[in-house]
């Protein structure tokens, strides 16, 4: 489910995006719905099925002109409000279609009933969407799909005036557990069944222990003197962090936010979320898909030289850090000799003695990595992101490259901006893993889906034209 977990993990949008894509398809369904009522045919005549065009791209148009928080609250709030709210909508949706129509002098094309009927049925459908819809949304918060419970930092003032005033139909709104600072403890003793820690406590062990999707540290007149430590602290996590705003004497003018009343400034955030990550992982999974196929001949060629040259197994298996720091098993033709397996964690060098006839062959032309596309499928991987580096590696440089940690805020990849840039094979030279982190680093925050399209053009450049150290 990692993946509607990260879908949803900054906000709801997406999951508005399509509500509202559905409300307009069953709008249109709607106006072939009222002809067939009055005339007992599906069969629309040109004029209607143009004006039942009209009425979708309007509905969509409305929609886009007032999205954002608007479309936020005409979702979330109660069923009262958003009756009375959709209900004005589709009056202006019905309305600026007749007008239109006025306009051009079209009025006698349609039937006044087909406009009324239209509207009748467009109300009740709206209103079993909605049930339909507050169910999964409810459904996805319940079973932690939608993942973004919050661990709130702050004094004990700021953290009640947060919990009470935040909405709390939201999934934002999931406040798992907070660390009080700078208060005493007769203080913290009611915080409505939310658990209390202190800033002692194991932050590694809260993180995990109550699946926490996103910290919030509360800047006021009694934190600030501790704002930078925590910032730094949570920065050692690959964890999204923001920073709430109602006292300050940071001045921030760009990754900003504003929910509930509340401002944020987005200290540390994934970029990987919303319509723009699914389409990416759409591509991923197509893509796969096409190169599994394409690449079956050659994994299985190569599969039989490693067979007679040293016998089975065949693929290599390995404990890797991917998205969270949660780790997997990444999958590569396996191109080491089955001797000296207490090395087994070592990084492959040039002239490396453990290396097959056949495995200098597959590590030049990058033919190893195939079966990767298996761990992209499986979504584990993407095609295209950060390396992901073995567990016992990632726990040596997080603790020797600062923010190292920060580098797993999106699924590993099988290239990286990083590879294409000549920092690919292994780091024990000082300063290659300072390097690639940073590169990993400006991928992460500059993504797009273009960035990967040009990084996959220049991987295969990279692989055929590049000797590999």
């Amino acid at each position: 489910m990692q993946l509607f977990e990260k879908i949803f993990q900054r906000n709801d949008k997406f999951f508005l995006l399509v509500y509202y894509l559905t409300l307009a398809l069953s709008l249109n369904i709607c106006t072939f719905g009222a002809y067939y009522f009055r005339n007992k045919t599906w069969s629309l005549p040109e004029n209607y099925v143009e004006g039942s065009i009209l009425i979708t791209l309007i509905y969509l148009a409305l929609s886009i002109v007032k999205s954002g928080k608007n479309n936020e609250d005409r979702f979330l709030q109660g069923t009262t409000q958003w009756f009375k709210a959709e209900f004005v909508f589709l009056i202006q949706t019905f309305l600026i279609a007749i007008l239109i129509s006025v306009i051009f002098k079209i009025t006698d094309n349609y039937s006044r009933i087909w406009f009324f009927t239209s509207f009748a049925f467009s109300i009740v459908i709206f209103l079993f969407i909605k049930v339909i819809f507050d169910f999964i949304y409810i459904s996805l918060i319940k079973s932690n799909t939608i993942q973004r419970n919050i661990l709130l930092i702050g004094d004990t003032e700021s953290c009640k005036n947060i919990i009470e005033k935040m909405p709390k139909t939201t999934s934002n709104s999931i406040i798992k557990c907070l660390i009080v600072v700078n208060s005493s403890n007769e203080d913290a003793k009611d915080f409505y069944g939310v658990p209390t820690f202190n800033l002692e406590d194991d932050f590694n062990y809260i993180l995990n222990h109550h699946s926490i999707g996103q910290v919030w540290i509360i800047s006021s007149i009694k934190t600030q003197t501790y704002i930078e430590q925590l910032i730094d602290k949570f920065l050692n996590f690959s964890i999204d962090c923001r920073l709430v705003l109602p006292e300050s004497k940071f001045k921030f003018t760009e990754g900003m936010d504003t929910e509930a009343g509340f401002d944020f400034y987005n200290i540390s955030f994934s970029p990987f979320y919303g319509t723009s990550f699914l389409i990416k992982n759409i591509i991923d999974k197509l893509l796969s898909i096409i190169f599994l196929i394409i690449t079956f001949p050659i994994v299985l060629i190569f599969s039989i030289f490693i067979l007679i040259e040293d016998g089975f197994p065949i693929f290599f298996k390995q404990k890797r850090t991917g998205w969270d720091g949660r780790s997997f098993n990444i999958y590569k033709l396996r191109s080491l000799n089955n001797e000296n397996n207490d090395a087994k964690d070592q990084q492959v060098k040039a002239g490396d003695n453990r290396l097959l006839v056949i495995g200098k062959i597959i590590r030049r032309f990058s033919i190893d990595e195939l079966p990767q596309f298996y761990n992209v499928l499986k979504g584990d991987m993407s095609i295209v992101g950060p390396r992901p580096h073995m567990t016992e590696h990632t726990k040596y440089y997080s603790s020797e490259v600062k923010n190292f940690m920060q580098r797993h805020k999106c699924l590993p990849g099988i290239t990286g901006w990083a590879q294409v840039n000549g920092l690919r094979g292994p780091t024990e030279i000082k300063g290659t893993m300072d390097k690639r982190f940073q590169h990993d680093l400006y991928y992460i925050k500059n993504w797009n889906l273009m960035l990967d399209f040009y990084i996959l053009i220049r991987t295969i450049f990279v692989v055929l034209f590049q000797k590999v150290d």
